[in-house]
């Protein structure tokens, strides 16, 4: 009795979900009748309550809390049965720090942050090659260096070519009227083809007809204005018909080249503005639109890739550059309710609905999409501020069931929340032994357990790596990271588990991205890292949860971090501070659920 009257005073409530309640009562029953209580109902059938206390009941309602003597109150049900509302005082309510907010239809948009590679534009491209038959020499070249810029029509080399001297010495014979027609054959217009065809412009043509001089050396102009990407030849190089000699881009326009996941290519249409940034120029943002979508799903990464298109009249945008690129897309007017107010319990999501003057019900609702910032109309609890990708302004999640508009959900008070999740464990560790809940191993399998350890264990290396600005350890972490994650998608895969498979191969993709691209430096080392948080997150929410190994795995958040991803999962309660380093090392906050 002291043992549950201790946890009780520790605890101070209890919630339970009236949908869900089968399992929360089946644990308070066993638990009570294991610790040798029976139930106290009197004759009448009706029990008497301590709402701070739930252990204490009686038959007496002239009977008061032997704790904190309060009075009884009817339990509405009667027997041992827990209450499906909680009921607190006003006093308790503000000791608490409860916070409750409307769920209301918003308007809302989402945001898209992924990475790919600034590409010149295929459609800006051009190879110059040889027209002239037969052998030619490079006379001179007047673009001897690989990334000379050039305007088009621009000489760029000239060719000697005995073949084509012939051709137009036979193209000025063919235009003496005696010998312009043979056997039916124009050869003035065959000769002025054969011209045409080796190369030489109408410009040059009317040129030879006017001077009557035959060019012994042929220019070679630049198509198109742009930069020389390529260059094939020397000068005095003797090359064939069909040689390539230049390849020649104009990067006034760029491409990005970015992998959206298959779940977000809703969100994205054709024409929408994107905002990108690269990393040589911090501080900096390109806008750029979207102008194809792949109309395929890549099967190794499960991801569509997305054509920008960039403004680069400065040059400053170079192919194969990194860049980074965050989409907005606005949604319709949807049922929303504040991220703060949904609480994660493995696959469910809880919301605690206030039903009147300190009474609160716990309600199973269906979450749509997350993460959702609201538009610039709904930002009026921030006056003259303009929204921004990764600003700390309040986020929502998509309500598809549970909720109605107009109710009131608890927002502000999550240490009530936390106490009953601890006071039902505790439920639980006070049951025999051979009741206790399955471990991992027992609940997904011997080597998924195995893998998804040695999973966790690299990440672990990885971050200590960061923590302690060893830009080398963290570079061998990330591609022992990317092993132990394909190794966990085949075996989820073989196993039949979808949903562990996608998100290993994720991992997996994006380390072996940064070991085909090492990072140049530590910032953009902790950008990888998390990116591969954000998806170790939702890993472990997925499959374990917080004890996952039979103990805690702690998930930190650093507000000071500027990377885009400011959490991380750490082995134990000292937070080593993977985005800062041993700058400020100790920095973040502690938070109290693994959210998916």
């Amino acid at each position: 009795m002291l043992l549950l009257s201790m946890v009780a005073v520790a605890v101070g409530i209890v919630l339970t979900v009236p949908q869900a309640r089968t399992q929360a009562d089946a644990v308070w029953h066993r638990a009570v009748a294991w610790a040798g209580f029976a139930d106290e109902a009197g004759d009448s059938g009706v029990v008497y309550w301590c709402p701070m206390h739930p252990q204490i009941k009686r038959n007496d309602p002239n009977d008061v809390c032997p704790i904190c003597n309060m009075a009884l109150v009817p339990l509405v049900g009667g027997g041992l049965e827990a209450p499906e509302h909680l009921t607190l005082t006003s006093r308790q309510i503000q000791q608490a720090g409860v916070a409750t907010e409307p769920v209301l239809r918003r308007k809302l948009h989402r945001e898209i942050d992924t990475t790919g590679r600034i590409a010149a534009d295929e459609r800006r491209e051009a190879k110059i090659t040889s027209w002239i038959r037969g052998k030619s020499r490079i006379e001179k070249l007047y673009v001897n260096f690989t990334g000379a810029h050039v305007q088009q029509g621009d000489v760029i080399a000239e060719l000697y070519s005995p073949e084509l001297i012939v051709a137009q010495q036979e193209f000025l014979m063919a235009r003496d009227t005696s010998t312009s027609r043979l056997s039916g054959v124009d050869l003035r217009k065959y000769a002025s083809q054969k011209l045409r065809d080796q190369g030489m412009t109408q410009e040059q043509i009317d040129r030879l007809v006017q001077t009557q001089e035959v060019l012994e050396r042929v220019p070679v102009h630049a198509p198109l204005t742009g930069t020389v990407l390529e260059r094939h030849v020397q000068q005095g190089e003797y090359i064939e018909e069909g040689e390539t000699l230049f390849q020649i881009v104009n990067l006034e326009e760029v491409w990005l080249l970015a992998d959206i996941y298959e779940e977000e290519l809703p969100l994205v249409d054709m024409g929408q503005q994107v905002t990108v940034t690269v990393p040589s120029f911090p501080g900096e943002s390109f806008e750029g639109v979207v102008s194809f979508v792949d109309p395929t799903v890549q099967l190794e990464s499960r991801t569509v890739r997305v054509r920008i298109e960039i403004p680069n009249s400065d040059g400053r945008l170079k192919p194969r550059m990194y860049a980074r690129a965050q989409f907005r897309a606005e949604l319709p007017q949807t049922l929303a309710v504040s991220e703060n107010a949904v609480l994660w319990s493995g696959q469910r999501q809880v919301a605690v609905v206030k039903l009147g003057e300190g009474a609160f019900e716990p309600r199973e609702i269906e979450i749509g999409l997350r993460w959702l910032y609201p538009s610039t109309s709904e930002a009026a609890y921030q006056p003259g501020a303009e929204l921004q990708f990764g600003s700390d302004f309040k986020r929502y999640h998509h309500v598809l069931s549970g909720l109605s508009p107009g109710e009131e959900v608890v927002t502000a008070g999550a240490f009530l929340l936390s106490a009953e999740s601890q006071f039902q464990s505790v439920l639980t560790k006070m049951l025999p032994p051979e009741e206790r809940s399955a471990t991992l191993e027992e609940a997904i399998g011997e080597e998924l357990a195995k893998d998804i350890r040695q999973l966790l264990n690299r990440y672990f290396h990885l971050s200590q790596a960061l923590a302690g600005d060893k830009l080398d350890e963290a570079v061998a972490a990330f591609a022992a990271l990317g092993e132990a994650a394909s190794t966990l998608a085949v075996q989820a895969h073989e196993n039949q588990v979808p949903e562990l498979t996608v998100l290993s191969e994720r991992i997996a993709r994006q380390a072996d991205e940064i070991g085909n691209q090492p990072p140049a430096d530590l910032k953009e080392a902790r950008f990888h890292f998390g990116r591969i948080s954000r998806q170790m997150v939702q890993l472990l929410a997925e499959n374990g949860g917080q004890t996952l190994f039979g103990e805690d795995v702690f998930l930190f958040r650093c507000g000071m971090s500027k990377v885009g991803y400011e959490n991380w999962l750490w082995w134990s309660e000292e937070k080593l501070n993977p985005y800062m380093g041993q700058k400020m090392l100790t920095c973040g906050s502690q938070l109290d659920v693994l959210e998916p």
